[in-house]
């Protein structure tokens, strides 16, 4: 048994995938691309992971067994970790944990959206550059310290990703010679990726509303599988 309630929501929104690393991958990426199809504007950071997370999936699937450990365990390990403060998020409950300040800065966005959505758009993307940080440097490093350099050899397939569902979408690849290295994949982060990102959100948005409907649906996900906020309503802001 849990003790902490969202933890436990977030391990009961895998279904029966929990204990099968392949099928969760899917599960994972198609419930992060809900979570940003319910509100764009303040999460973000799920459409991103949503196109990171099938990408995992697609080589778990073909490489026969090869990324079943490291990459599984680290999959699961960031689900655990984001899922439960993005259900507290969504009830608007603060948040303790080492996620706190990209999610105080989402509470902020959300905020001004109404007034200044220009402004609240900022702060949005501050918001999602911090919760990448703290990914990075305090979730998935941990398990990067453990690897040899055969091992992080071995990742190189995965450490590129394609922004969108088809051969049509940019394909971002790690400019990194070391994997391993917490300062490389946030310089990739900062200069590849989230530049990129924001880009796409704000000029193709429908784009991506579109390619993250389709990872949701490919992964079997409903809107109604994530819980109800308040009484039946979940929040919502501008994209």
């Amino acid at each position: 048994m849990h003790a902490d309630p969202d933890l436990a929501l977030a391990d009961a929104l895998l279904g029966d995938t929990l204990d099968l690393p392949v099928q969760r991958s899917r599960r994972i990426a198609g419930l992060y691309a809900a979570l940003y199809l319910e509100d764009p504007l303040l999460h973000q950071w799920g459409g991103l992971a949503a196109f990171v997370a099938r990408h995992i999936h697609l080589a778990m699937e073909s490489a026969e067994g090869l990324y079943e450990g490291f990459v599984s365990q680290g999959n699961l390990d960031i689900y655990r970790a984001t899922m439960p403060a993005f259900l507290r998020f969504r009830r608007r409950n603060d948040e303790t944990g080492p996620l706190r300040r990209g999610f105080g800065l989402l509470l902020r966005a959300d905020g001004v959206a109404a007034q200044d959505p220009t402004f609240a758009r900022r702060i949005a993307h501050r918001g999602l550059s911090l919760l990448t940080e703290t990914e990075q440097r305090e979730i998935v490093q941990p398990a990067y310290d453990r690897l040899g350099p055969i091992q992080a050899r071995l990742l190189a397939p995965l450490l590129r990703f394609r922004l969108g569902w088809d051969t049509a979408c940019p394909v971002i690849d790690f400019d990194g010679s070391d994997p391993r290295e917490a300062e490389q994949r946030l310089h990739w982060a900062n200069d590849e990726v989230l530049p990129r990102w924001q880009r796409e959100h704000l000029e193709r948005p429908e784009r991506l509303r579109a390619d993250l409907d389709r990872v949701r649906r490919w992964a079997g996900v409903r809107m109604e599988d994530l819980p109800a906020v308040g009484g039946g309503s979940r929040p919502g802001a501008m994209g």
